[in-house]
């Protein structure tokens, strides 16, 4: 409030949200806040802001209780991307305009809801002029102040240690009566006490260089002097240092003087050089990280990867024409003769059998009907059974050999593992989906009764009976003949016919088993045979297909890692080349007179200085620098009805 010389934030004890908050000038009052997820909030009003503010903190002290509950550190990114990172305040602020700085202010050191100090600082450490350290006069002995303190010596090279004094505070005198305190009529002993009895060897140090500078300041009465008389377009009248107290105006004139001294500029200079020493240092030992040479290690791989794709690819194109048809065919006929030798050898057990039926139904009162239902047709039914086993099983056992049964070149045995295509697993699946069912033979009556020939006796030669209806009367409906023939009338006028029944029923045979043989062999054979070339022939497409979407994918992640390899050696190259502009730059700058470097220069104004050309503005506040508020026990409020954030 008071370097700015206006009303930016209110100042209680109540906790402050934990963010960072950049104060910069702006014609118009704006509040922008930013979360952990990425997302901006803007606010025009500040009582908005002020409601939007106290839910945030609300709900984060909620969060942070369940998360430390669980034994968890938190991590607002991890637990509460919803969390507020920074806020940015824009508002009409003459001095801010004038000078172009930018105000940071940091959450409370010791904060309980400190988390991820270090990263909410670390955006902008490197970036900030100098730093001040703000602390009440009550607790400038208290050592946990300054526990962070060293590092902010290692990154500023200069700090202002503004002591926070209470001029209205008032002491308890021998005689009961309140008179004023210590720090408001000789604060100076107080400064001494701090620095002979409890300043730390660093900052002692920091001190007798000159890069610490302590101001004991009442912040409270500058600011209110500062803001009334900026609120009625008045200048402030400058207040005279009394009783070891400095005046804030004094402060702000050391501060201003030492932003546009010699001795500034070459710690800026000289810590920009070193910063971009770390900075070059730091990439240089990224791009040599483990991470990098996982990189060329996986495209390596992806290297050898795409090759093998490759000579997949290629096996698989060979397969693709490769005449699958030859070898089934060669199986076929291979099968094939052995269906036709178990057949014969069925045939002659299924001669004997029907003969010995034959031979056993003259020795009964059997219908005809009985001879074909219940002895010939089970007999041929169970010959063509046991021919498909046999095929079956002789099929099944020549695939479970491998290769699916087939015999197939040396190269192309080495181009089904090439391109991991199992023929044998296509064999079998073709073979499970044959309908065995379909391939049976419908068997027809293996003996008609008309090819039983009939002794006509002598009173049917009498009535002039014809063969048919003596063969009608004996052995019953043509179409079935189920009339009970005794065995005497079989052997007196049926006997001639045994021969020409088993020449019937031989033929009848023959035929049968012939359409059992060729139906196994188009059918069983065929069909296995079609099924697996068809398999092979989509499973083949399917296959270059994949192969082909692989090895895309495959040379696009490999195209990456060579492009993000290739920039990772340019960037390698460039920062060797910029550390030795670098180190050239620190040799000039070192033999450089100070002075000379605060002088403007011509307005073309442009200085070579080893590295690329650098433009040199003559002395003044630079646009864009920050000044960094290290607040160590005092907590901002929040928005109100003014613009309210959190500030010493």
């Amino acid at each position: 409030n008071a370097i700015a010389a206006s009303y930016v934030s209110e100042v209680s004890s109540l906790p402050a949200y934990p963010c960072m908050v950049y104060v910069s000038h702006a014609e118009k009052r704006e509040f922008t806040l930013t979360s952990y997820d990425g997302k901006t909030q803007v606010f025009t009003d500040p009582t908005a802001l002020h409601i939007t503010i106290k839910r945030g903190h609300d709900d984060l002290a909620k969060r942070i209780r369940e998360v430390e509950e669980r034994g968890e550190q938190f991590d607002p990114a991890l637990h509460y991307p919803e969390a507020i990172r920074r806020i940015d305040v824009r508002l009409p602020a003459g001095h801010l305009a004038q000078s172009g700085a930018v105000l940071v202010d940091t959450p409370g050191l010791y904060s309980r809801m400190k988390f991820g100090y270090d990263r909410m600082t670390r955006e902008f450490r490197n970036a900030a002029a100098c730093a001040i350290f703000i602390v009440k006069s009550d607790n400038l002995f208290l050592e946990q102040v300054f526990e962070e303190f060293n590092e902010l010596l290692e990154l500023f090279s200069q700090i202002f240690l503004v002591v926070n004094l209470d001029t209205k505070k008032r002491d308890l005198g021998p005689e009961g009566d309140l008179v004023p305190s210590l720090e408001s009529e000789d604060p100076l002993r107080i400064i001494e006490a701090f620095e002979r009895l409890a300043m730390s060897a660093p900052l002692k140090h920091a001190a007798d260089q000159g890069r610490l500078r302590i101001y004991p300041v009442d912040l409270l009465s500058a600011a209110s002097r500062r803001l009334r008389a900026a609120h009625n377009g008045e200048e402030p009248v400058e207040e005279a240092s009394r009783g070891g107290q400095a005046s804030f105006d004094s402060f702000i004139q050391d501060f201003t003087d030492y932003l546009n001294s010699a001795d500034y500029l070459v710690a800026f200079l000289g810590d920009s050089l070193r910063r971009a020493t770390t900075l070059l240092s730091e990439t240089n030992e990224l791009c040599q990280q483990d991470a990098v040479e996982g990189l060329r290690e996986r495209m390596d791989q992806l290297d050898a990867e795409v090759a093998d794709v490759v000579r997949r690819h290629e096996a698989a194109e060979r397969l693709a024409a490769f005449d699958w048809n030859q070898p089934f065919a060669e199986l076929e006929q291979e099968q094939g003769g052995l269906i036709q030798a178990k057949t014969r050898l069925i045939g002659t057990q299924a001669a004997e059998t029907i003969r010995a039926q034959v031979d056993a139904w003259f020795e009964t009162d059997a219908s005809l009907q009985s001879l074909i239902e219940d002895d010939l047709v089970p007999t041929l039914m169970g010959c063509q059974d046991e021919i498909a086993k046999y095929v079956s099983h002789s099929l099944e056992d020549c695939v479970a050999e491998g290769a699916a049964g087939i015999r197939v070149p040396l190269e192309i045995g080495r181009d089904l593992g090439t391109a991991e295509v199992d023929l044998s697993d296509q064999g079998r699946v073709s073979l499970r989906k044959i309908n065995r069912a379909a391939l049976s033979v419908q068997l027809d009556a293996p003996l008609r009764a008309d090819e039983v020939p009939v002794r006509k006796s002598i009173l049917d030669w009498l009535l002039f009976r014809g063969v048919a209806s003596v063969r009608k009367r004996m052995l019953g409906d043509p179409a079935r003949p189920t009339r009970p023939v005794p065995v005497d009338v079989k052997r007196k006028r049926l006997a001639p016919a045994r021969a020409e029944m088993l020449r019937a029923l031989q033929q009848h045979k023959d035929e049968f088993f012939a359409e059992i043989a060729q139906r196994m062999k188009r059918g069983l054979l065929g069909d296995y045979a079609r099924n697996t070339v068809e398999r092979m022939g989509a499973l083949l497409t399917e296959r270059r297909a994949e192969l082909e979407r692989r090895r895309g994918t495959l040379e696009q992640q490999l195209e990456g890692c060579r492009g993000v390899l290739a920039q990772l050696g340019e960037l390698e190259s460039e920062t060797g080349a910029a550390r030795e502009a670098i180190d050239e730059l620190g040799r000039r700058y070192g033999k450089t007179d100070p002075n000379l470097l605060r002088q403007p220069v011509e307005a073309a104004g442009s200085v070579d200085l080893g590295m690329r050309e650098v433009w040199i503005e003559p002395s003044a506040p630079r646009a864009g620098e920050e000044a960094v508020a290290e607040d160590a026990d005092a907590d901002a409020g929040t928005p109100a009805d003014e613009p309210r954030i959190e500030a010493p």
